[in-house]
């Protein structure tokens, strides 16, 4: 039987993340953390009565992580496509020996968590969209500062795109990661071919 105690909300998540690096995210559940740390399940439920909630606290120090790799070099950008450029490459690079923390970001059913269908679900997850968004707005003003040359795109819109374009990259990465399945061409050749796609044609990045 568990010792019922009292629990924190850092004491939960960090928990939750050794279970995550020693069996894998399915293996997060609120009965593994509450046995894990010797207390009830409804000790877990107490501070967090969604897995969606338990969820967005454990991903927040890794999407801040992703900022803080992010940010500094859209910042030093010198133009739109040097953004998209470092974006991708930053991304990419980021995320190359980190999977376990991507799958947890942008694979989220395998925290076994459905889509968040209701208003407290939603304002669980507000931090993390709230970090993104500064992600977003960086590229975004990189952007608008070469408007002349995107005329046609929305900024903002471009720049939700490129961090899509980079996400889905990673992901075949991490699939083929799971399935032991080496992916036919490079990291880089992939990265280098995403980052042409993504340039106007014949400009150099």
């Amino acid at each position: 039987m568990p010792i019922v105690r009292p629990v924190t909300r850092e004491a939960i998540v960090k928990q939750a993340i050794k279970i995550i690096g020693r069996k894998g995210t399915s293996a997060v559940t609120f009965q593994s953390v509450a046995t894990a740390l010797g207390v009830s399940k409804q000790a877990i439920i107490y501070w967090y009565p969604t897995k969606w909630a338990l969820v967005a606290d454990i991903c927040l120090p890794f999407m801040r992580e992703e900022a803080d790799a992010l940010l500094p070099v859209l910042a030093e950008a010198g133009s739109a496509q040097g953004a998209i450029n470092a974006l991708v490459r930053t991304f990419v690079a980021h995320y190359e020996n980190r999977l376990p923390q991507f799958r947890m970001l942008y694979l989220p059913e395998r925290l076994g968590v459905s889509r968040p269908n209701s208003a407290a679900q939603q304002a669980a997850l507000a931090p993390v969209h709230a970090i993104t968004s500064l992600v977003y707005k960086a590229l975004e003003d990189r952007i608008t500062a070469d408007a002349s040359n995107y005329t046609k795109v929305s900024p903002r819109r471009a720049a939700v795109a490129v961090h899509m374009a980079a996400v889905g990259l990673v992901t075949m990465f991490a699939a083929a990661d799971a399935l032991g399945d080496p992916m036919v061409h490079s990291t880089d050749d992939m990265v280098d071919a995403l980052v042409a796609v993504l340039s106007r044609p014949g400009q150099r990045v």
